[in-house]
């Protein structure tokens, strides 16, 4: 069961460091979870570890897909057919009224596709006929030949540039070559890294979220004492009838007392609120931290894949740092441009476009 503000049993801490968080996240999280409940409203697109190998391996956009697309094929018919019927004509049974007659014919075609855009291909073809006709030499026969083609575009569809980019495709609307799925793949790499940082990102907050919760209840606990002192003291003068034991001084007190009571509790349980978010540049951030322990303890039991109860209460160890620090304007604005995984991927998404351009241009002209 879940612990409560009237448990009066002895709580046992878990202390927890910054780096001990983190790093049970992420190995606890195949799937990268998220405070805002995307698991319930839209299971698709929760990230994954897994997201860059369906990206890979996907049987109709991925890389071993357009590569598969250049693999040798094999394919192959029979036929059999077996005749028996009397013939109004002995011309057209070879001698015999009476045909009885078995054929099959047999075709086996290998066909390779190279990245310039020719089509190889080799077919063996072979037939069977065996007859009762009277005027045969032998009573069976087989007729075997070969054939080996070479088809090669000259002008759309030529070249292993346009091959590589839009695959053995004779729709512009269909661009799914080699390159476009390795593009794909990065672009899906770079969601990833996307996804990992918010992560880490929401690990941190949640952490530092519980830390200011431990700290905003251990000030209001001091708060309560202290208007615990006073309401005593007030209550004292006024049993005794003294000066500055008035009624209303008491009753003042007393309510001031269950107020900050009333704050404690909260501090302690808490309401579920969104937890801080800085993020990543769209905006500034905003800090909230004021969910309360138990609240804020449960959230960052969620992001590292703990149970929500085991009998333990985390409690952040590490301290946060209070030294001043300033950042050089040209080293962070270099460390941005190199780092950021939303250029990086904008910059996949650009080149993809650029190559789908180099292909269109290739259907534009006469096959």
């Amino acid at each position: 069961a879940p612990l409560t503000v009237t448990d009066e049993s002895d709580i046992e801490f878990h202390y927890v460091a910054l780096q001990e968080a983190v790093h049970t996240s992420l190995m606890n999280s195949r799937v990268l979870r998220d405070l805002g409940g995307v698991v319930l409203r839209n299971p698709g697109d929760v990230d994954t570890t897994f997201d860059v190998a369906l990206q890979e391996l996907d049987p109709r956009f991925g890389v071993a897909a357009a590569l598969s697309e250049f693999d040798a094929s094999f394919a192959t018919t029979a036929f059999h057919e077996k005749n028996d019927r009397p013939l109004n004509n002995q011309f057209f049974g070879g001698g015999t009224r009476k045909l009885q007659q078995d054929t099959a014919t047999v075709e086996s075609q290998l066909t390779k596709r190279a990245a310039t855009g020719t089509e190889l291909t080799l077919l063996n073809h072979t037939e069977y006929d065996a007859n009762n006709a009277p005027g045969n030499f032998f009573g069976s026969a087989w007729t075997t030949w070969l054939d080996v083609e070479a088809r090669h575009p000259l002008l759309q569809g030529s070249g292993t540039e346009f091959n590589r980019i839009a695959g053995p495709s004779n729709s512009p609307s269909n661009v799914n070559g080699v390159v476009i799925a390795r593009l794909r793949t990065d672009t899906s790499l770079a969601d990833f890294e996307l996804s990992v940082r918010d992560f880490i990102s929401n690990v941190e907050n949640a952490y530092w979220d519980l830390y200011f919760a431990y700290r905003d209840l251990d000030a209001r606990i001091v708060a309560r004492d202290n208007a615990l002192a006073t309401w005593n003291r007030v209550n004292a003068l006024y049993k005794a009838g003294r000066v500055g034991g008035e009624a209303e001084k008491e009753a003042q007190a007393r309510e001031q007392y269950y107020r900050f009571q009333e704050q404690v509790q909260n501090a302690l349980s808490g309401r579920l609120e969104g937890g801080t978010r800085t993020n990543n540049g769209t905006a500034g951030g905003s800090f909230r931290g004021n969910g309360g322990v138990l609240s804020s303890e449960r959230r960052l039991r969620l992001l590292m894949g703990l149970p929500i109860n085991d009998g333990k209460l985390l409690r952040p160890s590490d301290e946060p740092i209070l030294a001043e620090v300033a950042f050089d304007w040209d080293s962070i604005l270099v460390e941005a441009l190199t780092r950021r995984a939303e250029l990086r991927r904008q910059k996949w998404v650009i080149k993809q476009r650029e190559q789908e351009l180099i292909a269109s241009k290739n259907f534009l002209l006469p096959r």
